[in-house]
């Protein structure tokens, strides 16, 4: 028989009259076994040969391992292609073609590469599942830390049920859409419908699109995510799509009617989705200077007009977060758009390309905010990702862009430095975003708030991103990965951009972070033959310290030409090494782009590959939280199984606060491990704060370095003045003991947090 929640805890009088519970039964110890759906997640006293205390080491001292090497499974992965690549080879046998011929090329032909690391069999390490082509099977690299104590992945995509070999796979998310405790993959279709597959929990996966009514249409899917947008405490799904990927004719031709609009599926329970986007106000964006009328080229080189479907404009999505952006305890939604070769208001055309902000008003209702909150800059945006950049407590956002190369061979586009430059944007108190270098002034390298970006300069393409503090110096870094492959150019210019936060005492202007490029994961694999889409990030090894995972649409074959053999110029970046393939030779016309004529060249692109960077790691410490939510296990909880929403923050005993979101979907058709690493330097311990979805926050006192933290829903928040002393104690007990019945906590846990919880109600009187 299990003792009752008031049979846990005895009370004991602590300093100062603060009353401390402690388990009677506490002797057990903090490492008792956790349930299989948290397996790994137990607090773990650090090994006894941890390094000394101290200052974080300022100097990373970090490297990468590839082991996605010839002779692992990692490396037979090949990306397939579409089937309209069949008409980009077909131009590429044509003696010559001119700028318009590419209107009827196909953009992202060979194929949405994405990857998501998720624990896909429940037995407590990261697994990797990796979208495919027509033909190909979707990869599951199910890893086998958990039961033979060492890091290595086997592909199991066939025999689990998730390979989807028939379909064109473009991006994937995944979260428990049932809260049974198990995660499912939700997985893109290029034109054609979306699959859900429900996790079986035996290893297995189940293709439920038809019941659940989850398919979404045939649009054009690239990135999608998960979130609990209406508080019912089920995972609702958002879509970011862009157009009819088989012609290029809305890259640079039409701005708006060509374009699909995003979607949002409701989750209605019992493993059925309704469509949402047009009642929930999701998919009705504020568009301020719509073009009266809109032409596009035909196929015979005139122009038709196009008016946007439904009289309602949509943008070129290609990334979608669910996140908690001012911490107000609802999930919003933001959507990186691309303001493609299509003219910036500033040369003539219009800013169609922002970083849409969608605003939940707490019960899944939305309002576009773009333009009151300032991320209304124009930008080719791509990837997502997050983290306090700055060190003030508020959430910023990265968002990787076109770069400040691509149009170096290409003049006629009038593209300036500045204009197109991946970075990050800064949230003040008041929720608004403050940009450094906003593309839409006339000159953004002179006239920004930080014009040098940070001391970079210039940054290159980028797709998928994500945040980590990849060397446990307790500031979050960026990691971000890209190429463009398409049209009569490949780029060459990003070799995998890590960039090093330099820390609070490099602020620029107070407010403004300064960055520094390592080439730690460029000299582990040579990623400039790379086209990269798909980035992932998460610690594959369970040694604290996160690894990188990429996947490549394509691989570069022939000579690469430096930028600079196109003409000078010196932007002072680490990046300045650029280089393209170069697919086509120019060979006339000018000045206007229409009138440019092209040959093929011997270079080429072929199928994209994978890669698997293990963190080498520094004497630095580290703690994992993986946040979970208790709802159907406790009176008053409300949060999904996966802890999606949340946001966790890490203080270490000495030092400023990382802010790290639980998102279940961003980057670029990618998605993070839901659990975190937080860097703590050299200090030995540190808390960590939650605020979950629908603003209850808890508290955990005294993690110590080399934990790793099952972080579960208490409904009770400290905060909550309304509450007593002895409701809130009633409170917390309860939904303790529940946890400790349904084998979500041990009892020695369970005691750990309740003194937490007590302490932090104590503290905010």
């Amino acid at each position: 028989m299990r003792p009752g929640p008031d049979r846990l805890f005895e009370k004991n009088q602590g300093n100062g009259g603060v009353m401390i519970y402690r388990s009677r039964i506490f002797s057990i110890g903090l490492s008792a076994v956790c349930v299989s759906a948290m397996a790994g997640y137990t607090a773990v006293v650090p090994p006894a040969s941890a390094a000394p205390g101290g200052e974080a080491e300022r100097r990373p001292g970090t490297g990468f391992t590839e082991i996605a090497v010839r002779g692992s499974g990692l490396a037979d992965y090949r990306r397939g292609p579409s089937p309209e690549h069949a008409i980009r080879l077909a131009n590429k046998k044509k003696s010559q073609i001119t700028f318009g011929d590419y209107a009827n090329e196909p953009v992202h032909d060979h194929g949405i590469a994405g990857v998501v690391t998720f624990d896909a069999d429940g037995d407590g390490d990261l697994d990797l599942y990796v979208t495919n082509g027509p033909g190909r099977p979707n990869s599951l690299y199910r890893n086998t830390l958990g039961r033979r104590g060492r890091v290595s992945f086997t592909d199991v995509g066939r025999s689990s049920g998730a390979a989807l070999t028939n379909v064109d796979s473009n991006g994937a998310c995944a979260g428990d859409i049932d809260n049974d405790g198990r995660t499912d993959l939700y997985v893109l279709g290029r034109n054609a419908n979306n699959h859900l597959l429900r996790n079986r929990g035996n290893g297995t996966f189940q293709d439920i699109t038809t019941s659940s009514r989850a398919g979404a249409g045939t649009s054009s899917h690239a990135s999608c995510t998960m979130g609990d947008f209406d508080g019912d405490g089920l995972l609702d799904i958002a879509i970011a799509n862009s157009f009819d990927m088989k012609k290029a004719a809305a890259i640079f031709a039409v701005p708006y009617a060509l374009n699909q609009q995003n979607q949002l599926l409701r989750n209605a329970g019992g493993r059925r989705f309704t469509d949402a986007g047009e009642s929930s106000g999701f998919a009705k964006i504020v568009v301020t200077n719509p073009p009266p009328k809109e032409t596009g080229p035909t196929s015979r080189g005139g122009t038709t007009p196009h008016t946007p479907r439904n009289g309602s404009y949509a943008e070129i999505s290609w990334a979608i977060a669910a996140v908690d952006y001012d911490q107000d305890g609802d999930l919003d939604i933001m959507d990186a758009n691309d303001q493609a070769a299509y003219p910036m208001k500033k040369y003539g055309g219009l800013d169609r390309g922002l970083l849409r902000i969608h605003r939940n008003d707490g019960h899944g209702r939305f309002t576009d905010v773009t333009h009151q909150v300032g991320t209304d800059q124009p930008g080719a945006w791509m990837g997502l990702a997050y983290g306090d950049f700055n060190f003030d407590g508020n959430l910023d956002v990265f968002d990787s862009s076109g770069g400040d190369y691509m149009f170096l061979p290409l003049p006629e586009m009038g593209i300036k430095q500045g204009d197109l430059s991946s970075r990050w944007i800064l949230q003040r108190p008041d929720h608004t975003f403050a940009d450094p270098r906003a593309s839409g002034l006339r000159n953004p390298t002179k006239d920004g708030a930080d014009p040098t970006l940070g001391g970079l300069n210039a940054t290159p393409w980028g797709w998928g991103a994500s945040t980590l503090d990849y060397d446990n110096d307790g500031a979050t870094d960026i990691i971000y990965h890209g190429a463009l492959d398409g049209m009569f150019w490949v780029t060459s210019d990003n070799p995998g951009a890590l960039l090093r936060n330099q820390g609070p005492g490099a602020l620029r202007k107070g407010f403004y972070p300064s960055f520094r490029y390592d080439d730690a994961v460029a000299r582990a694999t040579d990623h400039r033959r790379r086209t990269v889409t798909g980035v992932s990030v998460g610690d594959l090894n369970q040694d604290g310290f996160d690894d990188i995972v990429s996947v490549a649409q394509s691989r570069k074959v022939g000579k690469l030409t430096p930028y600079s053999d196109d003409g000078p110029f010196d932007f002072g970046s680490p990046f300045d090494d650029a280089n393209y393939l170069r697919t086509y030779q120019r060979t006339g016309g000018g000045p206007s782009v229409p009138s440019i004529t092209l040959q093929p060249t011997p270079t080429r692109t072929v199928d994209g590959d994978l890669s698997v960077q293990l963190n080498d790691g520094n004497r630095n410490r580290s703690a994992s939280v993986r946040a979970f939510g208790s709802v159907g296990l406790t009176r008053g909880a409300r949060v999904n199984r996966d802890g999606v929403g949340a946001v966790v923050k890490f203080t270490p005993r000495r030092g400023p606060a990382a802010v790290r979101p639980v998102i279940a979907g961003s980057s670029f058709a990618s998605q993070d491990a839901l659990e975190g690493t937080f860097g703590m330097g050299r200090q030995r311990s540190g808390t960590v704060e939650v605020l979950w979805p629908g603003g209850v926050r808890n508290r955990l006192y005294g993690v110590r370095a080399g934990e790793r933290i099952a972080f579960p829903e208490i409904p009770c928040s400290y905060t909550d003045r309304s509450v007593s002393f002895r409701r809130y104690t009633r409170c917390v007990r309860g939904a303790l003991g529940d946890l400790v019945q349904a084998r979500r906590l041990s009892r020695g846990q369970a005691a750990r947090f309740y003194s937490s919880a007590v302490r932090a109600y104590n503290e905010k009187r």
